[in-house]
């Protein structure tokens, strides 16, 4: 059986709810909720700390693949 916990992961757009849900494993979870709890890095949300890391990660994808014709730039912010 799977486990894993929710969040919304986005940012807030004109009109639309802007945010979509996703599951991780629960152990990645508590793993968070540990750095969140030191307060040594300065998250106070699970959403907070996993938003950052997703974008950090996409920024690493695209710089590694940035000569990589298939990989999808930024989309500039209107």
């Amino acid at each position: 059986m799977k486990c894993g916990f929710y969040f919304k992961l986005g940012r807030k757009m004109k009109g639309e709810d802007g945010y979509v849900t996703v599951r991780i494993p629960r152990q990645l979870a508590d793993e968070i909720d540990e750095i969140i709890r030191s307060g040594t890095l300065g998250y106070r949300s699970r959403a907070e700390m996993v938003n950052e890391a997703l974008r950090l990660r996409i920024e690493l994808l695209r710089f590694n693949n940035s000569m990589r014709p298939n990989m999808p730039q930024k989309k500039e912010d209107k």
